[in-house]
């Protein structure tokens, strides 16, 4: 079984030799069979006596005739693979300055530190956010809680004095400021995605690098299509027909979204992790 094997690697490798070397050693290799086989003859009769210069001429051109060729196919693989090995170098450095960039793109809308604090808190939102949805809250004490809450969790930026976080369902879906703010934050993302899936995923792909196995970069992919869609949007649910239900159901999916993207950042990050802590405007 082995023998096939490294049979099938010689030709790969013979295969992905430049064409004029291969073409350059066969003359080179065949020409020194002939003058080989040549002195060997002129030797079994003895025809060398008295032309010795001749005969370190010869053997010297015939040595050439096997070392040249094999240098060449030599070197060149071991240049191929430098040149590989520098361009895989390159497109994990660029996979990780944009994942990085992803991260960024992510916690720039939020109060935390990075990705993975991020992730802790979404994930603790959503479950309080289903506990929520399960009990009766007839002081509406733990809605306030929740989006007291969520709102501390949103970075504001230049939040006008008069501005009071929502404290109903309401007044969720009519916040305009942390609806242009979510509003920013996700077209950041959408593009930083885009680049992500477009740029670098190919070319990390060429180079033969790992990237995300199927399952977890279609969830990705599906996370940032419904991410503030209609039904994912807590602050575009229509007043005319206005139900709490609807908000908190946005709500519900617009934190599972974040979290799924968390989840991919953190995944990527491990694969190709920066060196650096990305700064977040």
């Amino acid at each position: 079984m082995a023998q096939p094997g490294r049979t099938i690697r010689a030709r790969r490798w013979w295969r992905t030799t430049p064409q004029l070397i291969r073409h350059f050693s066969i003359a080179l290799l065949t020409l020194g069979a002939l003058l080989a086989g040549t002195g060997l003859w002129l030797d079994h009769t003895n025809w060398w006596d008295g032309h010795s210069f001749l005969v370190n001429l010869v053997s010297s051109l015939t040595s050439l005739c096997f070392g040249v060729p094999t240098a060449l196919l030599v070197l060149s693989h071991l240049g191929n693979a430098q040149a590989d090995a520098r361009r895989s170098r390159r497109a994990a450095d660029f996979a990780s300055a944009e994942i990085a960039e992803f991260h960024a793109s992510l916690t720039s809308a939020f109060n935390t530190a990075n990705v993975a604090a991020l992730y802790s808190e979404v994930r603790t939102l959503a479950s309080r956010l289903h506990q929520l949805s399960q009990l009766r809250d007839p002081d509406d004490s733990a809605t306030v809680a929740f989006l007291n809450d969520f709102s501390a969790l949103l970075k504001l930026v230049r939040t006008p004095l008069a501005y009071r976080s929502p404290t109903t369902w309401l007044g969720l879906s009519a916040d305009r400021l942390q609806r242009r703010r979510i509003e920013k934050w996700h077209v950041r993302v959408d593009t930083q995605w885009r680049v992500l899936s477009n740029e670098v995923r190919p070319m990390i792909m060429d180079c033969g690098l790992p990237w995300l196995p199927r399952s977890p970069a279609a969830a990705a992919e599906q996370a940032i299509r419904r991410l503030l869609t209609p039904r994912h949007n807590p602050w575009a649910v229509e007043h005319t027909t206005f139900d709490n239900q609807d908000v908190v159901d946005a709500m519900r999916h617009f934190l599972l979204d974040l979290r799924a993207l968390c989840a991919t950042a953190q995944d990527l990050a491990a694969r190709y992790p920066s060196p650096v802590e990305p700064h977040v405007p």
